[in-house]
């Protein structure tokens, strides 16, 4: 077998023909059971220039193939940017950029297909290169296993089976094998696509999952979520999340490549300012939870010993977004209606028609869209104990450490921003609660900002006038509120926002953040955010929105 060799040049001088390049050697970590691919993993290090930003190029040499004959300066070269030790640090984030299978073909060109906001980001990085992306999850969009593994699946996808009977459903070596090849083939599909490779071969990314398994997944009732099927799916769907998102495998996760608990959390640092937590919401998550309580033990010990001094922001990845409107309301009415048969008189309230609109639907296992759809988020009135035990946590770290947290987000495929702050209250002391003097000392307040999908199709009128309705300001606790932006007082057409609708806009994005020195303090930075939305004729972004975020 022929060890691929990357080979590099970082002197910001030198590339092929010209230089002595570094090599590093991969390392196989799997071979794919069907084609016999194998996955290979080269860790490379890059020592970061002291005065200046560089540009390192490297190309990969895989000896016996089309490209061994050729001289170093005629093989295909990539490059990607690294930020100088005392420069601030560039970052884009996104969510999910694939189409779902639900979306229409009429609806895909009517958007102009998944190019014109994704290639607006690539414009960006070629003018400005970004040093980090942060995806938020659906890098990869899992929904088709069902429809195209149909007839291993048969058996479990029988229409009017109870979750109990599927449960009793084998998953058996032939089914995981029609499973895998897949998961394989579909991220070939997906991820090979102009855009994706273009920006993955060239901005260093740390992603994290949500639909890359299926949608919703581990927010199912328990019987039909332990299913034997559910099971495999979900393990298959996360160990390829490993294989392609991550360069790793579910075992070397953890014992090799710095992956906490069982799922995949992980703490990495961008630079002496800005550490970073990804938060995996999806592999253990259950009903009644999100993460499992012993995974939090470890990332908070993560986060105390990895998260240097000099940090003065913590971002926090969760690919829903913590602060966003509460739906207890919603789970009452659509839970009621579901098992009345009111969800058609509810739709046409709101629409004015008869419509199959997600809210009003059922999925393929007999349950309500809605609810499973609600179930996944942090503001459910199941997971308010949870949430609140994070947000608490986080408190804690930021008071301890004067760091600033900051969460962000996507999954909702709609653009937003908030906040938790201390109440501005009279009743508080400002001797006992200095951060009322403002956000600058107020370890309590962290922003969240929330993007809506590079790719997929933004969230219709009826969801977002659903979020608006719920949006209201509301306690967190005794000390702390929370709530939602009006960032959007005009439209990217410079006209109201639809159903004037400021908190809430359903149009693709991405976010660029960048550490900035507030009263030119660049030893303690803290971060600008340029919220980029797309234009009304679908050919690229219009001004950005920004949020400044200044440090604890």
């Amino acid at each position: 077998m022929h060890v691929p060799v990357i080979e590099v040049w970082d002197d910001g001088v030198h590339g092929p023909g010209t230089g002595k390049p570094k090599s590093f050697h991969a390392k196989a970590i799997y071979t794919e059971p069907t084609y016999r691919y194998t996955f290979w993993r080269a860790d490379i290090f890059v020592e970061l220039p002291r005065e200046s930003e560089v540009d390192v190029l490297y190309q990969i040499h895989w000896g016996a193939d089309e490209f061994a004959v050729q001289s170093p300066s005629a093989r295909p070269t990539h490059k990607f940017r690294v930020p100088a030790q005392a420069s601030e640090w560039r970052t884009c984030v996104t969510s999910n950029n694939q189409f779902s299978r639900k979306v229409p073909e009429a609806a895909r060109l009517a958007m102009r297909g998944s190019g014109p906001v994704f290639k607006d980001l690539l414009d960006k990085h070629q003018t400005n290169p970004f040093h980090v992306w942060i995806g938020t999850g659906g890098q990869f969009n899992g929904d088709g296993v069902f429809d195209e593994c149909e007839h291993a699946l048969r058996p479990f996808l029988i229409p009017g089976t109870s979750s109990m009977r599927r449960a009793q459903v084998p998953w058996t070596k032939e089914t995981a094998n029609v499973v895998e090849r897949w998961y394989f083939l579909e991220y070939l599909r997906q991820w090979f696509g102009d855009c994706f490779q273009r920006a993955a071969e060239s901005i260093p990314y740390t992603f994290t999952l949500d639909t890359d398994v299926f949608a919703e997944y581990g927010s199912y009732e328990p019987t039909l979520q332990q299913s034997p099927v559910f099971h495999g799916i979900g393990e298959v769907g996360a160990k390829y999340f490993a294989l392609f998102q991550a360069h790793t495998t579910p075992t070397l996760a953890h014992s090799e490549h710095g992956f906490l608990a069982e799922g995949y959390h992980c703490v990495k640092r961008l630079g002496p300012y800005t550490s970073l937590l990804t938060l995996d919401t999806r592999t253990e998550r259950t009903l009644t939870g999100i993460v499992d309580r012993h995974s939090y033990d470890l990332i908070f010990l993560a986060l105390e010993s990895l998260v240097p001094a000099t940090a003065s922001n913590l971002i926090v990845v969760s690919s829903n977004p913590v602060v966003f409107p509460r739906t207890k309301n919603f789970e009452t009415i659509l839970r009621g209606a579901s098992s009345t048969g009111l969800t058609s008189l509810i739709s046409y309230a709101v629409n004015g028609k008869q419509t199959r609109n997600e809210w009003v639907t059922k999925d393929r296992f007999g349950d309500s869209k809605a609810v499973t759809m609600l179930n996944d988020f942090w503001t459910c009135a199941m997971h308010q104990q949870e949430r609140s035990f994070l947000v608490r946590r986080l408190q804690d770290f930021a008071r301890e450490r004067s760091c600033r947290v900051t969460f962000v987000s996507g999954h909702v495929n709609c653009i937003s921003a908030g906040h938790f702050r201390t109440y501005t209250d009279s009743k508080f002391d400002p001797r006992r609660y200095p951060e009322q003097r403002g956000f600058g000392s107020d370890f309590r307040s962290m922003i969240q900002l929330t993007v809506s999908g590079l790719v997929q199709e933004p969230a219709d009128g009826l969801t977002l006038r659903a979020y608006h309705f719920a949006g209201k300001a509301a306690p967190f606790d005794s000390y702390t509120e929370e709530k939602l932006y009006r960032t959007f007082n005009v439209d990217v057409n410079g006209l109201p926002p639809p159903h004037g609708n400021q908190k809430l806009l359903g149009r693709r994005s991405y976010c660029i953040m960048i550490e900035h020195g507030f009263d030119g303090d660049r030893q303690y930075p803290g971060l600008l955010t340029f919220m980029y939305v797309e234009n009304e004729n679908s050919t690229g972004t219009a001004q950005p929105y920004m949020i400044n975020i200044p440090p604890l």
